[in-house]
């Protein structure tokens, strides 16, 4: 299965992208001057205006199919091959064989082969809800699709439908990354959200994030007149006060556009954390969401 039109598969996730006249993108500094800042969670969120859900569990059903498919999303590399060795290459190779064993334990993994000059650092990040079959297999197919999407190159980043891979011959673990982005995407919905409301939802979603052991949180919450869901997670390499720091970020970058965003749904994305709205079910989750009232 293959995202339809207007369906934005971020976070289980693969993206398409629409016409220019249907998404606005923000992109904040420099396009990629060091990959280990780039870092990109996804998220699933249907974005058809004539698409409705028959119900809670056709939703999941969606959710669930866009998450085991594993296509490829994007990827960025190092500018040239600069550097490149045999030695490098082969402990690159070894690296990610550990990701790919490892990863599935937990859904996280970071770790690094060989001696300087030729370190290579790597990590693996699948999304919080994905089954460990899903993680490992994601792995497996971001490992071999970058070494051809950035062929000898000693940084790189990939993302699939339902993970990040990510290398540097730098030490990147333990550090906020930049380079944040905000994704706003149409307002197609039906019931606006209060900006106000989903300010304070978002915020005590971060608080949650930040204490989670796996810093991953999700929340839906009845509002009124419609249902919010959010989604916020970061890479376990930080501790909890900074997976904090990078999420409140993502305030900074809101308001720098003012159109009333809060009533869109958005994704705010960095090397380190991501975050997402929407007044639709985008993340599989345990919870039953609430039937909104109707005043």
């Amino acid at each position: 299965m293959t995202c339809a039109d207007r369906v934005f598969c971020f976070f289980s996730f693969s993206f398409t992208f629409d016409d220019q006249r249907h998404q606005w993108q923000r992109r904040r500094g420099s396009t990629i001057p060091r990959l280990s800042y780039l870092l990109t969670f996804l998220l699933v969120v249907l974005q058809s205006p004539a698409f409705v859900y028959a119900s809670d569990q056709e939703a999941v059903s969606y959710v669930e199919s866009l998450m085991r498919n594993n296509s490829y999303i994007y990827s960025n590399c190092s500018t040239s091959a600069d550097g490149w060795s045999q030695t490098y290459g082969q402990n690159l190779e070894r690296l990610f064989s550990s990701l790919i064993d490892s990863v599935s334990n937990t859904g996280f993994f970071n770790t690094f082969v060989g001696e300087a000059p030729n370190t290579a650092y790597g990590l693996v990040l699948c999304v919080g809800y994905v089954p460990a079959d899903v993680c490992r297999n994601c792995t497996t197919i971001a490992a071999q699709t970058v070494k051809l999407k950035c062929p000898n190159r000693r940084s790189a980043m990939i993302w699939h439908s339902s993970c990040l891979l990510r290398f540097s011959d730098t030490r990147f673990f333990g550090s906020i990354g930049g380079n944040e982005k905000v994704s706003i995407l149409p307002k197609l919905r039906t019931n606006s959200a209060d900006p106000t409301a989903a300010r304070i939802f978002m915020n005590s979603l971060m608080t949650d994030a930040a204490k989670d052991p796996n810093m991953w949180a999700t929340r839906i919450q009845q509002m009124d007149g419609y249902t919010s869901y959010g989604m916020a997670q970061c890479t376990r390499d930080l501790i909890p006060v900074d997976c904090m720091a990078c999420l409140q970020t993502y305030t900074k970058q809101i308001e720098i556009e003012k159109n009333n965003i809060e009533e869109r749904p958005w994704r705010f994305l960095s090397a380190s954390c991501a975050m997402g709205y929407d007044t639709k079910l985008f993340f599989l989750t345990s919870q039953v969401p609430p039937s909104p009232s109707h005043p």
